[in-house]
């Protein structure tokens, strides 16, 4: 710093300038007319378009490595700024700011962690994070030093903090961002984060002097790699070693493939030979085959004549049955007609049954819930005449009461007039009673005054009487009016006892009736199970009856028709068995479905299975000959015989079948055991399944079997399906030898057929009757469960009415228990009247003498006055006795009123709680009283319903009856139709079977026919065909010369010993070898296309990475001659045909001396070699920004005057920041930026030279 302005810090500009960084001239924006006028003509642009391009504004540090809290570094200049200080002053760390925020590592910033980013200076160890902050903006270059435009909103912050949990997180214009993103959006604007071409750090640029021309490994780079990774074509390396890798692995593939097809045509060369011999045994073959085609086309024709013999008589027949079918048409669907009106009829009376049975139990339903509402009107008219004797209860004592108090009322009041009488009269008595006693006051003074005196004495207990007395009379009567109550409580609960007993009894009545409803509905439902269980029983018999009866009618069908069979044999077999009677043949035996018996049930499946049944079974070939030439001569038709002398020996054991199913040879009987071989050589072992998803497990197993249905479907080897339908084939084989059925056992099976016919219609007369006892019996259950049902409405309303007493009787009971209050009152007032009686009768003795006293003076007063004394004496004793009485009864009556007023509000709370609740009940009854109208009225409508469904029930029943009398007479009729025309189907059935024989034969010869093939030998020469002959020609040619010529044929190939095989091995040696020359050319043709794809990639690689080497090498020549003036420097490649074999080696020649190798260069050279090679990589691939720490360190003056004017002509495209501490770096700078530490803490000055040059020279 002191280097650069030495004569102006006292000028103080430094903190003039670090003050106002943020507004001052160094944002310089826009034109500058003072910067533009000091223009060197080094640094003018050129008046042309220029792009806008990217550059650092600013750098905010908040606490990162030595910048202690928010330190501003900047504005830096879009084209050169140069980073000055001391040494350890921090200068560094401004790069591993821009590091920091670019995503590097801590490692990358000479740290092992984030938290170490952290300031901890002296008194600053706890600081919590670091921040950096780069301000980048987007700017379009204008003519003059300082001249640009910034891109409107083109201003970006990226940021980075780290924490001390060695966390971080990364912001783009202060939003949350991430490491990715940042690092696209730098990548983006052309900052090459990948290759670091951006950045040049201390010692770096020695580091490329040392790279060797290849690397050794994959681990490390070496120059080769180094410039492949900046040409671009190290994106080569991946695709070419993958293309290799498939190109040596297909030419792997395509000498195996090659070696292999060699092998095989070898192979192949060798079965020439056999190859022939096997085609000639091939030939005769086919030629024996070709005369097999015109016999079995011979045989054919045969059949076919055979064929139009038996359909004329299938259609015959035919005709026969349709006309009698048609003629009984009518009469069968009659029967029909009158079935399906049986069957609608009987379920539209079940139906019509299910609803009045719905009907009568919803009119139960009704009549129980009518029963509900009765018991509970009649309980609530209980309690309406309860309530109204209570109110009429109420009324008679509230009307006693009343009267009590008005009659006590006005008893007082005459008491009173009668005590105020009594009072008056007394007085006079006494006034005259006293004028009696003046007058005999001489004689009687004496004992006047001494009666005044005892009075006087007396006076005090007398009073002590009278209260005395008052208060037991008050006593009592309060005494009577609770003993009252207790007795009026006690009468209610013996009527309630008596309620109670009376409901009880009525209750237990209830219950032994529903007792014996239950009883006689659970034998009514036990009746009912047993005429069920008798009437399903009936039915099962019945129904097991009907399939006995079915079977007996078709066993007497089938033995008539087996009969007659034997009776009317079909004339060829008649005509042979009369030749056989008649002694003209011997060897005949009979049909071979007449030579052995199979059971019932297995009928349809041997008749589908084994038409060959209808064969003819001889001894030998000369029986059959004759018989045929009988037949031919009589014109009686064709025949086919099975000669036991030809049948082969065979195998007719026992054989373990699938799923243990029956083999149908083994289920035939024959009639001798020397018939089996025959049955043996038509049925071999097909087997017999019971349906069809059986039969298609087995057929379709691991071993193909022929399989047969019980119903008549036929599954041969092949798969083919036959057979089923709605007309099964039967009667080819019967369960009785014919010779075992006669009239006599025909007439029995008559005889029991008409005895399970007796039967049947006796089990529908018995059915019949057990279902008119069930439908009573379950009329009678209904009944029964509905008046159970009302009963247990009485009792339940019982036991109601019973719990009703039962909890009055306890309130009553309750009332009735002591109450401890009264019966404490009670037993208080009667202790209390005894103890007044006792005090009073205490007083009165002791009141008694005086008394006596006085009443002895009083009588010698009386006797001293005479009886006129005595007369008035008595007056007025008498008129106090009856004044006391008076008094007394005023007492009582005053007692009696109290008394009936407290009655008089109690009967009037009770007599309104009463009307009270009479209201409720009335209420209650007049709507039980129209529900139960309702109820009634719909109970009427439905039950009116009901015996109109009952009655409509019983006419359809018997509708019903007279139906199925009807349907089983109809029954009988078309049973002996049926039986009828059985006779006919059963004729139709032995044409058909024999018109099936020859179809059949035919199909047999037809198959033999396929069957024959002609071996495909060569494709060089004219194949065989095989030929149809017309019915002419078959009979133009001679069967025996053509049966001798087949005899010829198999002779020779029987002889014959051809390898066969062999043209199997031939031919696949020869699809092989064609296969394998294919195969051989498809890889050929896939090696080929890989090699050219390796070399096109090659080639590509090649071609782009010697472009821009050739560039890169010239630009170096250049750079190196302008460096150090007259030196040269370039790269060659170790192998001129090849460069990506050996590498890349850097030669160097100084000037005035020889060439060398970078390596061997002096540390200056080295210096300017690699310096060289990086402004020539700069100059191939610029990138918009550049930051170089100290690149001239180890140049001397003049190189580094040399290398900063270069980067001085280089900053007019792009912005170069560099920290150096050599003056002819930093005084070409157009910014600088000091930096200094002070207490461990750095800060930053930024300053424009040209403008302080200004300022001065000003």
């Amino acid at each position: 710093m002191t280097s650069i302005i030495p004569d102006i810090s006292g000028l103080n500009l430094s903190n003039h300038f670090a003050r106002n960084s943020s507004n001052s001239s160094l944002h310089a924006r826009g034109s500058r007319n003072m910067l533009a006028q000091q223009e060197t003509p080094r640094t003018s642009m050129q008046q042309e378009e220029r792009k806008p391009r990217i550059i650092i504004n600013k750098m905010i540090l908040t606490n990162f490595k030595s910048y202690f809290g928010k330190q501003e570094i900047g504005p830096f200049h879009k084209s050169f700024s140069a980073i000055v200080g001391p040494n350890g002053s921090g200068k560094s760390n401004v790069i591993d700011a821009l590091l920091f925020v670019f995503g590097y590592r801590a490692n990358k910033m000479r740290q092992t962690r984030l938290s170490e980013l952290i300031h901890s200076s002296q008194g600053c160890e706890n600081l919590d994070s670091c921040t950096v902050e780069i301000h980048f903006e987007k700017i379009i270059d204008l003519p003059g030093l300082d001249n640009f435009e910034v891109v409107p909103q083109s201003q970006l912050v990226i940021s980075r903090q780290a924490y001390r949990n060695n966390t971080n997180k990364y912001f783009i214009n202060h939003q949350h961002s991430n490491y990715t993103e940042v690092t696209n959006l730098l990548k983006k604007e052309g900052i090459d984060l990948d290759h670091k071409r951006f950045l040049i750090l201390q010692g770096e640029v020695e580091s490329i002097s040392l790279m060797k021309p290849k690397a050794p490994n994959e681990h490390e780079d070496g120059l080769l790699e180094y410039l492949e990774d900046i040409i671009g074509t190290a994106k080569y390396k991946v695709s070419i070693e993958e293309a290799n890798e498939k190109l040596e692995s297909l030419n792997e593939e395509r000498s195996e493939k090659l070696n292999r097809t060699k092998i095989v045509e070898k192979e192949k060369q060798s079965l020439e030979a056999k190859k022939k011999e096997a085609e000639d045994y091939m030939r005769d073959e086919n030629s024996l085959a070709l005369k097999k085609s015109i016999i079995y086309q011979k045989r054919l024709l045969e059949c076919k004549n055979a064929i139009e013999i038996s359909t004329g008589e299938v259609n015959k027949l035919k005709d026969e049955l349709r006309e009698e079918e048609e003629k009984h048409a009518q009469i069968k669907q009659d029967n029909k007609d009158l079935e399906d009106k049986y069957e609608e009829f009987t379920e539209a009376y079940q139906e019509f049954e299910e609803e009045v049975n719905e009907i009568l139990k919803e009119l139960a339903n009704y009549e129980k819930e009518d029963i509900i509402l009765g018991e509970r009107k009649n309980h609530a008219i209980s309690k309406r005449k309860k309530v109204l004797k209570e109110i009429s209860a109420d009324n008679n004592r509230l009307s006693e009461a009343k009267t009590a108090v008005k009659f006590n009322e006005q008893d007082k009041v005459d008491q009173m007039k009668e005590m105020s009488h009594l009072e008056r009269s007394l007085g006079d008595h006494e006034i005259e009673l006293e004028t009696i006693r003046e007058s005999l006051k001489g004689k009687t003074e004496v004992y006047l005054t001494q009666i005044e005196e005892k009075q006087r004495e007396l006076s005090p207990w007398s009073e002590k009487i009278n209260a005395k007395q008052s208060a037991i009379d008050i006593a009592q009567s309060e005494y009577d009016f609770l003993k009252e109550r207790i007795d009026s409580i006690k009468k209610d609960l013996e009527q309630a006892e008596e309620t109670i007993v009376s409901l009880q009894e009525t209750h237990r009545t209830k219950e032994q009736e529903i007792l014996s409803s239950k009883n006689r509905i659970i034998a009514i439902k036990q009746e009912i199970l047993q005429i069920d269980a008798k009437l399903k029983d009936c039915l099962r018999q019945q129904e097991n009856l009907r399939s006995n009866l079915a079977d007996a009618r078709q066993r007497v069908d089938e033995a008539k028709g087996l009969l007659q069979s034997l009776q009317s044999r079909d004339k060829i077999l008649s005509s042979l068995t009369k030749l056989k009677n008649n002694g003209r043949i011997k060897g005949f035996h009979d049909r071979l479905g007449n030579l052995g018996v199979i059971e019932d049930k297995y009928d349809i499946a041997i008749s589908t299975a084994c038409p060959a049944l209808n064969h003819i079974v001889v001894d030998t070939v000369d029986v059959g000959q004759t018989c045929i030439e009988y037949l031919r001569r009589n014109n009686l038709g064709r025949a086919m015989f099975i000669l036991l002398d030809k049948l082969p020996a065979m195998n007719m054991h026992p054989i373990p079948t699938p799923e243990n199913v029956p083999r149908l040879f083994d289920l035939v009987r024959p009639k001798e055991d020397r018939f089996a071989p025959a049955f043996y050589s038509v049925l071999k072992d097909t087997l017999v399944a019971k349906n069809l998803q059986q039969a298609n497990r087995i057929a379709f197993g691991k071993t193909r079997w022929r399989v047969v249905t019980l119903d008549g479907k036929l599954i041969d080897k092949s798969g083919t399906m036959s057979g089923g339908g709605t007309k099964a084939i039967r009667g080819a084989m019967n369960s009785k030898f014919s010779s075992d059925m006669t009239p006599e056992i025909v007439e029995k099976l008559e005889q029991e057929r008409n005895h399970l016919d007796e039967q049947w219609k006796k089990f529908n007369e018995e059915i019949r009757s057990l279902e008119s006892q069930l439908r009573e019996k379950k009329d009678e259950l209904r009944n029964l469960e509905l008046d159970l049902s009302k009963l247990e409405m009485d009792s339940n309303a019982c036991v109601r009415r019973i719990s009703d007493t039962e909890k009055r009787i306890s309130d009553l009971r309750q009332q009735n228990k002591p109450n401890i209050e009264v019966v404490s009152r009670m037993e208080q007032l009667r202790m209390q009247m005894d103890s007044l009686t006792q005090e009073l009768e205490k007083l009165k003795r002791q009141s008694s003498k005086i008394e006596e006293e006085i009443k002895g003076l009083r009588d010698k007063i009386l006797e001293a006055g005479g009886d006129k004394l005595r007369t008035q004496k008595f007056k007025v004793d008498q008129v106090k006795e009856q004044i006391a009485m008076t008094n007394e009864r005023i007492i009582k009556s005053q007692v009696a009123k109290s008394k009936a007023e407290k009655d008089i509000a109690k009967f009037e709370n009770s007599l309104s709680k009463n009307k009270r609740e009479l209201e409720e009940w009335d209420n209650e009854i007049n709507r039980l009283t129209e529900e139960s109208q309702q109820k009634a009225e719909t109970a009427r409508s439905i039950r009116a319903k009901a015996d109109e469904s009952k009655s409509i029930l019983e006419d359809k029943r018997i509708e019903l009856d007279k139906i199925k009398e009807e349907l089983d007479e109809k029954t009988e009729i078309i049973n002996d139709i049926r039986a009828f025309e059985l006779e006919i189907k059963n004729k139709l059935e032995d044409s058909e079977r024999s018109l099936l024989e020859h179809k059949d034969t035919e199909d047999k010869w037809k198959n033999a026919l396929r069957s024959l093939s002609l071996h495909d030998i060569s494709d060089d020469e004219e194949q065989d065909e095989f030929q149809l002959y017309t019915d002419d020609e078959l009979d133009a040619m001679s069967e025996n010369t053509i049966l001798g010529e087949i005899k010829i044929l198999e002779e020779k190939i029987k002889n014959a010993d051809p390898n066969l095989s062999v043209l199997e091995q031939y031919r696949n040696a020869e699809k092989e070898y064609i296969l394998r020359a294919k195969d051989l050319e498809v890889i050929t043709t896939k090696c080929d296309e890989r090699k050219k794809e390796y070399d096109c990639l090659r080639k590509q690689r090649l071609e782009e990475f010697m472009h821009g080497f050739t560039l890169i090498s010239q630009k170096l020549k250049e750079m190196y001659q302008m460096i150090t003036i007259g030196g040269n420097a370039e790269l060659e490649c170790c192998d001129s045909l090849d460069p990506f074999s050996e590498g890349i080696i850097f030669s160097v020649m100084p000037p005035k001396k020889s060439w060398k190798n970078i390596s061997n260069l002096s540390g200056g050279e080295k210096t300017l070699s690699s310096l060289a090679l990086v402004f020539a990589l700069h100059h191939y691939k610029p990138t918009p920004l550049y930051v170089m720490d100290e690149i001239d360190a180890a140049l001397d003056f003049r190189n580094v005057s040399i290398v900063a004017n270069y980067i001085k002509e280089r900053t007019k495209d792009a912005q170069f920041i560099v920290i150096s501490l050599r003056n002819n770096m930093f005084e070409l700078a157009d910014r600088l930026i000091g930096v200094h530490k002070f207490n461990d803490k750095t800060e930053s000055v930024t300053m424009n030279p040209y403008a302080v040059e200004i300022m001065l020279e000003g």
